[in-house]
């Protein structure tokens, strides 16, 4: 006679302010282990000053969201003097956002910084995949290009008649709940700013 004991799963909910502090840890996990900022000099390291210093303070919320351009533009204070961001320390941000956007393309979701794999995986990918010149492209926004499928985009014009205008707000409050779901369910919610 064989027992199995089970144990009811539950789903923890984090409050904001434990939100944003997870959020932190995963930026300076994902600094630490993938970008080789040694932890013990993180506060004084010039990828976290420069990062601190722009508001990137967090990895979901502020870094993903970086463009080539940002990062370029980054800069700290050395020495009471403010200083651009090494161009290797520039080139290792830029290779890890790509990264990012990649995997999260390819996984159809973001990925999970605590994974031990993570650091190889970068590795590999800088060291194979990665083109400097290529403008980095985040994964939501991340086209197709297959030629029919865009000659059908272009010959195919949505109707106004598909396209019911919402005359009363109540349309308008159920739409946007189903939207909300459907966000939920896919992950999506980072792309909604709720709060502007």
């Amino acid at each position: 006679m064989s027992r199995t004991t089970g144990t009811a799963s539950t789903a923890i909910t984090l409050t904001p302010v434990e939100e944003k502090r997870a959020d932190k840890d995963c930026l300076l996990t994902a600094l630490a282990n993938v970008c080789g900022v040694p932890h013990a000099h993180y506060r004084t390291h010039p990828i976290a000053l420069a990062l601190r210093r722009d508001g990137i303070t967090q990895f979901n919320m502020d870094f993903i969201h970086m463009t080539a351009a940002d990062i370029n533009a980054l800069q700290y204070k050395k020495l009471g003097v403010l200083v651009p961001l090494e161009l290797n320390f520039k080139m290792i941000l830029r290779a890890f956002l790509a990264f990012y956007h990649h995997v999260s393309h390819k996984k159809r979701g973001g990925i999970n910084v605590l994974d031990t794999a993570l650091p190889v995986q970068f590795k590999i990918f800088r060291n194979s995949e990665y083109d400097p010149t290529k403008e980095i492209t985040p994964w939501g926004l991340a086209i197709s290009h297959n030629k029919g499928l865009t000659d059908w985009n272009k010959l195919v014009k949505p109707s106004a008649r598909d396209f019911r205008p919402f005359r009363e707000a109540n349309g308008w409050v159920d739409y946007k709940d189903v939207f909300m779901i459907t966000l939920e369910a896919q992950n999506l919610t980072h792309l909604v700013d709720p709060v502007g």
